[in-house]
Formats: structure tokens, C-alpha cells, sequence
């Protein structure tokens, strides 16, 4: 067709067939590029269209639009929207994210963690070093292990027994009971303690001897140094002794 309308030119100079469209710069795949780039970069995509920059086409009057092509962003439909409208296939070089595949240690440990519970696994407290006789426990003398409930008893918490003091000595890697440790004595036989009295809403405090060990809402007897008196009053804490008022 374009060399028909050249011929007509020739011998018919005046004619001003096909005028418009040899006064229009053809277009070059370097233009092209160009395009598709600025309408990926709307979708956050940055490409290297394979299109060779020197590559001509024709002229276009109108507006270029990039649609996908496929199915996907891999391959562009590049159309120049004109009255005799033309179109170019370009691939892109986009990439599309795969989903991260699942690793499959963790899938592992979440199953073997699914099948401890059921089987009614839980952390008990350990001696993780030899303790001997009449110590006091420290952090690094405690550890966790898993164990089955159905194992007996023992402690869950190694801070409750920081501080405690051994009964015997101590192997380490085993259980720690109760039965391993000294009473937690918080008031102690002999040992000055607090004395406070709570009577008509008024709180009075003097000094006192105990008179027995006690725990945490133990009723002990205590000696009241002011007035030489024998009362019963229950532990309230380290070293206090409450008259009048248990604790819980």
C-alpha cells in the first residue's frame, strides 16, 4: 500500500494523498520501551521490555495504551489508538513472586509441638547442677524439662525457688519437690518480727518475738515485746505477723 501511494506522488505531484502520514516521525523501539516502563511503574514494576531500540514503526497519531496480554504482566499489548489503529506483542522481563514455600522444619516442629499437648506434656523444674546440703539455689542451679503430667508432681516456676535452701544434697538432672527443700519459712522461730495489730480500724505495729516457724498465713504465736504478752496472730509476710486479720 505504501509503495502504491508513493507511485501516485510521483506522478501526481499535487495530490496530497497520505500527506499527514509522511509529515508524522515514525515510531522506534527505543519509544516503545519507554511507554510500557512509565505503565508498569503505575503498578510498581520495574522492566526491560525486549525490544530492540532502533526497531521503526509507523507513525501514530494518538495515545499509546498498554494492556496485559495473557493473563499477566510477562507479555504487553502496546496499541497505538488512532483511526487505523495498530498494535506490537513486547515481552517484558517482569518476574512475578512466587509464594515463599513453607519450610519445612518449622512445619516439623509446629506438628511435634501439636503432638506433645495432646499428649499431655508439661515443663517441670530440674537440678542442672549438684547442690549440696544447706545452699541456697541460684538461677544457674535450675533448669526446664518436659515431662509427662502423669509423672507425678514437682515445680513449674524456676523464680519461686531462687533463694530456697537445699534439704539434702542434690543430683543434678533431678525433679526438684518439695520434699528436697527447707520449709519456706517466713517467719522463723525466735526471729524478731513485726507485730501488727489491726483492732477497730486502727492499725497499730510494735515489735515481737515469734514463737514458732510459719509460712504465708500460718497462725503462729509471737511474743509482744511491749507488753511481755503471748498472742496468735497469722504470717502476712517476711519477718510480720498480723493479730486480728488473716491473710489469704
Amino acid at each position: 500500500m505504501k509503495r502504491f501511494s508513493i507511485i501516485l506522488l510521483l506522478f501526481f505531484p499535487n495530490m496530497q494523498l497520505f500527506a499527514a502520514e509522511t509529515a508524522l516521525e515514525r515510531i522506534n523501539g527505543a519509544q516503545i520501551r519507554v511507554v510500557i516502563q512509565a505503565e508498569l511503574a503505575e503498578y510498581g514494576f520495574f522492566v526491560e521490555p525486549s525490544i530492540k531500540p532502533d526497531r521503526l514503526f509507523r507513525a501514530c497519531e494518538g495515545d499509546f495504551e498498554v494492556k496485559k496480554a495473557f493473563g499477566g504482566w510477562q507479555t504487553v499489548r502496546v496499541i497505538c489508538k488512532q483511526e487505523n489503529p495498530w498494535d506490537i506483542y513486547v515481552r517484558t522481563g517482569y518476574q512475578p513472586k512466587t509464594p515463599a514455600k513453607a519450610d519445612d522444619s518449622s512445619e516439623k516442629s509446629l506438628a511435634k509441638k501439636q503432638k506433645s499437648d495432646n499428649l499431655g506434656l508439661m515443663q517441670r523444674v530440674i537440678i542442672v547442677r549438684p547442690v549440696s546440703r544447706g545452699d541456697f539455689l541460684t538461677r544457674e542451679d535450675l533448669g526446664l524439662q518436659t515431662l509427662s503430667r502423669s509423672g507425678g508432681s514437682g515445680f513449674t516456676d524456676i523464680d519461686e525457688l531462687v533463694g530456697r535452701r537445699a534439704k539434702k544434697s542434690l543430683r543434678g538432672g533431678l525433679v526438684l519437690h518439695e520434699r528436697h527443700l527447707e520449709p519456706d519459712w517466713m517467719v522463723q522461730a525466735k526471729q524478731t518480727v513485726s507485730v501488727v495489730n489491726n483492732t477497730g480500724g486502727i492499725q497499730v505495729t510494735t515489735a515481737g518475738i515469734a514463737l514458732e516457724n510459719g509460712r504465708l498465713g500460718d497462725l503462729v504465736k509471737v511474743k509482744n515485746l511491749s507488753s511481755n504478752s503471748v498472742l496468735h496472730g497469722f504470717v502476712a509476710g517476711a519477718k510480720k505477723i498480723s493479730i486480728g486479720t488473716k491473710i489469704n
